[in-house]
């Protein structure tokens, strides 16, 4: 337990040992004795900040009623929030908060590494800046407060022994903390690393351990003016989308580097990788034009390498579904208008309009075995019921998120 209800308290390492997987769910979490699925959701809950700082006053109380609501439908055992602030009191507070006031009635604990509480102890005064070190999170109040938090329910979250991986072993393993890059075309390299470091949560589960990374990778968008006076592609705007789409493809590949590095550990380790990583499988403009690999491939593997290949979680769901952002794609629009056979490129969803950005990828392990957990078929989806019925009658300041939570049922 990281905070209780009246403020700070010391964090507990005398955690208990972990029971059997399908035991898991026979006591407080409302869930029948023989009910052993474990639901994983990813969400990118636009600025969730905001609402934090005040959430007695009524447009913030009035949207985080929404999101409360939405977090309760969904009945998720493990919850990746994207775009949470780094201050870890005011996810606690909001946590702790009862839910007609827009909380979680206290439902959930946050994974936290071993010694963030020490760390708060030290510098009390700037939680975000006190942790940012620890969880290797750059920049500032206003650059640097998307974060990642794991929040898990009671009793899955005492009894898994529950804790996020301090991101130097992940550097350690992989033997950089950044790295060089060669944009499309050059020989010269530029530095480039994490802005948000992924995070690992370490889950205990009788004799399995399961790793879940946390990956909000770096957006791509682009400031430079999109089309010239002759309304042709500007050369700078392709510069920059150029270089945005490298350098979030490096990132991939580092969460690759880690993941083969565990393959050199385990024969199969249990591995999902799960959030928002602000692309997609498939070949947009650029990628089909310029780069001609998507990004999601850098992270998957090698297929020739299947017991090393991760599955997308979404696979088996249906393909107009499978998307979990909306926005008017004026490149995708563009390209349409002014390329040959374009529209007929498959893609499932129309590009123009919805994108796939949010991922749950796992391992071999979770696939075809008879016991410990596992991924069965059409076990992934997009919330679109539940998002869509909460936000359907919601004005624009009190929708819960712009991106739909993404989930998996994991059989113990």
């Amino acid at each position: 337990m990281l905070f209780g209800n009246s403020g700070k308290q010391p964090l507990s390492c005398d955690l208990p040992a972990p029971l059997n997987p399908a035991d898991i769910f026979s006591q407080s979490s409302g869930k029948p004795q023989n009910h052993s699925n474990m639901k994983l959701t990813t969400w990118n809950i636009e600025h969730l900040k905001r609402p934090l700082v005040n959430p007695q006053t009524p447009a913030n109380k009035a949207r985080l009623l929404s999101i409360s609501d939405q977090i309760f439908q969904m009945d998720s055992d493990i919850l990746c929030i994207l775009e949470a602030p780094g201050d870890i009191l005011l996810m606690q507070n909001w946590i702790n908060l009862p839910r007609e006031a827009g909380g979680l009635n206290g439902t959930y604990k946050i994974a936290v590494i071993p010694g963030t509480q020490e760390v708060l102890d030290a510098n009390p005064a700037n939680v975000r800046k006190a942790l940012q070190s620890l969880y290797l999170m750059q920049g500032n109040d206003l650059t640097g407060d998307q974060w990642i938090w794991f929040l898990i329910k009671e009793p899955l979250f005492h009894e898994s022994a529950a804790y996020v991986q301090n991101p130097k072993i992940w550097q350690g393993m992989t033997g950089r903390k950044n790295w060089a890059v060669n944009y499309w075309g050059s020989y010269e390299s530029t530095a480039a690393d994490h802005w948000r470091h992924p995070q690992t949560l370490v889950l205990k589960l009788g004799k399995f351990t399961i790793e879940i990374i946390g990956l909000h990778l770096k957006s791509k968008v682009n400031m430079k003016p999109a089309f010239d006076t002759n309304g042709k592609l500007a050369h700078s705007y392709v510069d920059e989308a150029l270089r945005a789409r490298v350098r979030l493809a490096t990132e991939a590949y580092d969460v690759r580097m880690y993941i083969e590095r565990r393959f050199h550990q385990e024969r199969k380790p249990f591995i999902m990788v799960c959030g928002d990583m602000n692309d997609g499988p498939g070949r947009e403009f650029f990628e089909r034009q310029f780069l001609f690999f998507d990004l999601i491939s850098n992270i998957q593997g090698d297929v020739f390498f299947s017991s090393r290949f991760l599955n997308h979680a979404l696979f088996d769901f249906e393909e107009h579904l499978r998307w979990t952002t909306e926005f008017n794609d004026k490149i995708e629009m563009w390209a349409q208008a002014n390329f040959q056979y374009y529209d007929q490129m498959p893609s499932g969803i129309d590009m123009t309009q919805r994108q796939l950005i949010d991922h749950i990828l796992f391992t071999q392990a979770f696939t075809g075995r008879t016991t410990g957990p596992k991924v069965k078929s059409q076990a992934g989806f997009v919330e679109h019921t539940i998002h869509e019925k909460i936000n359907a009658v919601l004005p624009a300041s009190r929708k819960t998120s712009d991106h739909r939570p993404v989930s998996v049922e994991i059989t113990l």
